[in-house]
């Protein structure tokens, strides 16, 4: 019983990151820009962080969570050595004044219970 509640609670979660009504159109380019693929995830942007001292700071904090499952059907390269390996992939969505922005992963956290990967962006030059 707990293994399909799990593979529901995995669904679900694809469900609402993917088409649950707080969806973004998110463009993922490849670190190598050979491929590029685009999906539907939630895409954020605010300016509410913490400075090493724990001091609430004006800074800007962009994310993504997206769907490994939905990757891998549009045939991109999610896994490297079987690990998750997004790092320099560039991001691109729209945000709240509908200005697109173009970011880069810095950092992945994939959730492999769920099928989840949240990516911390940071500013993309094109130089």
């Amino acid at each position: 019983m707990s293994g399909k509640i799990l593979a529901l609670a995995r669904e679900d979660s694809r469900m609402y990151i993917t088409k649950g009504g707080f969806e973004s159109d998110i463009t993922i380019k490849s670190a190598d820009g050979s491929l590029t693929v685009s999906l539907t995830g939630f895409a954020t942007k605010h300016h509410i962080s913490f400075d090493t001292d724990g001091t609430l700071v004006n800074a800007k904090n962009a994310h993504i969570c997206i769907s490994e499952t939905e990757l891998g059907e549009l045939g991109f390269p999610v896994r490297v050595n079987e690990e998750i390996f997004l790092l320099d992939c560039v991001v691109t969505f729209e945000d709240s004044s509908s200005v697109i922005k173009t970011y880069i992963v810095r950092e992945s956290y994939p959730d492999e219970t769920l099928g989840l990967i949240v990516c911390i962006l940071g500013d993309y030059n094109a130089s």
